[in-house]
């Protein structure tokens, strides 16, 4: 199952968060965005950048770096992050409506 707050390793390696609610889940695809290291450059407004752990590693959610996969582009499921809920659904506030 491709929930949303997954985290899934596409097979060309990159790291992408899905973003879709569940209640589409009959959908063929899902609308991701792109997860990287925490070293990666943040954002000038943290909210927009919130950082989540995949066990004693830390990387940061990319709101502004969206897709569409279908379900086999999706790769490999990692975890999900769904206990980071409020700070992901606040980084695409701050996307959204710049509060």
């Amino acid at each position: 199952m491709a929930d949303q707050f997954d985290i899934w390793r596409t097979p060309e390696g990159e790291l992408v968060l899905i973003l879709q609610h569940d209640l589409l889940g009959d959908m063929a695809t899902r609308a991701v965005c792109l997860v990287v290291p925490e070293s990666s450059p943040a954002p000038t407004i943290a909210a927009l950048g919130p950082i989540v752990t995949m066990g004693d590693q830390r990387f940061r959610i990319v709101p502004h770096v969206l897709g569409t996969l279908s379900i086999p582009e999706l790769g490999q499921r990692i975890t999900s992050v769904a206990h980071d809920r409020d700070r992901i659904i606040r980084a695409f506030d701050v996307l959204l409506s710049g509060t």
